[in-house]
């Protein structure tokens, strides 16, 4: 049962992620992308720079944002593993794969626009595994989320 119980919100939250994620946030993503390639062509070294810049971040601001998602499913994993009678590896399997299968959903919906535009996603996705095997990593990002969630590292 409790098993079920941390597949299902993993399962309900990823699903308002990418829902979210991919009718609010990626119109706004992309017309502002819109507008940074036309400053971009515009030509022009000043334009370029500032387009570059501008990408890259969004860029970071993206890869930050759908971090969370990560950090979260690694902080939730942890939190259940506290329970006694339950097994590190089908907490850790399940977290990893509702993790990249949302991220991945969210990444399948964003247009191809060079490297920069793939770069956050991939970085999100690699975040899990990082986060999963050194979690003091996770607090120094994100150090709002474990007492959000009412965790504490063990010392």
């Amino acid at each position: 049962m409790t098993y079920l119980k941390f597949a299902g919100f993993l399962l309900f939250w990823g699903w308002i992620l990418s829902v979210g994620y991919i009718r609010y946030v990626l119109p706004f993503i992309e017309s502002a992308l819109d507008a940074v390639e036309s400053l971009e062509k515009s030509g022009g070294p000043f334009p370029k720079a500032i387009a570059f810049f501008s990408k890259l971040l969004m860029t970071g601001s993206q890869m930050y944002l759908l971090g969370i998602w990560s950090a979260y499913c690694v902080l939730r994993t942890m939190i259940f593993l506290m329970e006694p009678g339950t097994s590190g590896w089908l907490y850790y399997t399940t977290a990893f794969f509702v993790c990249e299968g949302m991220l991945g959903a969210v990444a399948k919906q964003e247009k191809y626009r060079g490297l920069l535009s793939v770069f956050h996603s991939a970085m999100a996705m690699g975040l899990f595994v990082i986060f999963a095997m050194n979690p003091y990593f996770l607090r120094s990002v994100y150090p709002w989320l474990p007492p959000l969630m009412k965790f504490t590292f063990p010392q």
